[in-house]
């Protein structure tokens, strides 16, 4: 099976260019499922159907989805937000802030993506092709596995010790709603569902990202800090897209905006290499329904097969040195001012600007201490090194 999973800045035709994919997939004989984990859909708008909750064939060799957010909520987590809502109840809080108040914030989103696990399980598909949410709010999704994987290995074994010793007595002494053994188990399976699907998206031979942009300085830039927080948590992307391309021989109210984008053309080239290109152009209408999309994906990948693993780059790595290790992050992008490292015990924890990334260091690197830090050829290093005077919890840069 492969996954392609498309994101970008909001408004530079990330939709457009995942369905021209999906489409030429199905062309090519693979069965292929485009679906939209975007709370703001489109994905229907542009292959010119109506799309349900539910898989449905569009085209030969074709199906689309559109995922309804709210119900994957409330069939992964809807045990745990029930508890949630009686214990608000009984402090008093309102009906209506009750069902706000006992959904963690943003968990909508993320329990879509648990579509993709079931895809992947069932394998009906040759290829899954993904129209993510905006940027921000995607990598804020992928990270939340490894947030909450971090809170259930923490927490629920005390969680779950503590309530043995407290629910008997608590039960008799107040009416406050203790969570069940039920409760926790279900919050256990749904957190361990999702960092199934993170396990599936970091899958390098599974998965790759692409990332979608128009040649504006903002949203290069913002492509820029995309590959740098795809490359922190370990997905691999595999192309750059370059949409909505002004013609030379543009209308004369556009010439300053083609001037612009030929200014940035080649600043992309150096700065996305060794990345391959995509290149669409702006069409003078909107790109609906199959006719245009089949135009879309004639531009952008002509003969090549857009299942095809267009690059394969440097991934995280542990190199063994004379008395330790070096554990190898590519950032690309990223500088040494807008890096911070903190150790404690087995984990490691990176920051990028308000990006966290927490990773679990292996046995090898976990008896060693984080020594130093530095940047080498758009990826950062770290020293692991015996240091028997080193407490256990240590900073570097």
């Amino acid at each position: 099976m492969r996954i392609l999973f498309y994101t970008g800045k909001g408004g530079v035709g990330k939709t457009s260019v995942a369905a021209a994919t999906a489409l030429r997939c199905a062309q090519r004989g693979y069965r292929t499922i485009v679906l939209s984990t975007d709370a703001a859909h489109s994905l229907g708008d542009s292959l010119g159907v109506e799309l349900r909750a539910e898989p449905m064939q569009v085209l030969p060799n074709l199906w689309a989805q559109e995922i309804n957010a709210l119900h994957e909520l409330e069939s992964s987590w809807g045990e745990v937000s029930r508890y949630l809502a009686e214990l608000l109840a009984w402090q008093g809080v309102e009906t209506i802030a009750q069902g706000e108040l006992s959904v963690i914030p943003g968990t909508e989103e993320l329990f879509s993506l648990l579509q993709i696990k079931r895809h992947y399980d069932e394998q009906k598909y040759d290829v899954i092709v993904v129209d993510a949410a905006p940027t921000g709010e995607t990598l804020r999704l992928l990270s939340l596995p490894d947030i909450m994987r971090w809170w259930i290995a923490r927490l629920f074994p005390i969680a779950r010790a503590l309530l043995k010793v407290v629910r008997p007595v608590a039960k008799r002494v107040t009416d406050m709603p203790i969570a069940e053994d039920e409760v926790l188990a279900s919050a256990q399976q749904a957190i361990d569902a999702l960092v199934d699907v993170r396990h599936i998206l970091t899958d390098q031979q599974v998965t790759t990202a692409r990332i979608v942009m128009n040649l504006e300085k903002m949203v290069i830039r913002e492509a820029q800090r995309s590959l740098t927080y795809l490359s922190l948590f370990g997905y691999a992307v595999d192309a750059v897209v370059v949409n909505r391309i002004l013609p030379a021989n543009v209308d004369h109210h556009f010439a300053a905006w083609r001037a612009m984008q030929q200014e940035y053309a080649p600043q992309v080239e150096e700065m996305f290499e060794p990345l391959p290109i995509l290149r669409a152009p702006h069409f003078d209408r909107e790109i609906v329904g199959p006719e245009l999309l089949h135009q879309l994906a004639d531009r952008l990948f002509h003969d090549r097969d857009p299942a095809e693993f267009l690059y394969h780059g440097p991934v995280q790595r542990i190199e063994k040195m004379n008395g330790g290790f070096d554990l190898i992050v590519p950032l690309p992008f990223a500088s040494e001012d807008q890096i911070h490292l903190a150790q404690s015990n087995d984990e490691l924890l990176i920051s990028v600007g308000w990006h966290r990334h927490r990773i679990v260091l292996p046995q090898s690197l976990a008896r060693l201490r984080a020594q130093d830090a530095y940047f080498e050829d758009s990826a950062l290093r770290v020293v692991f090194r015996k240091d028997a005077a080193t407490s256990q919890t240590s900073q570097v840069m």
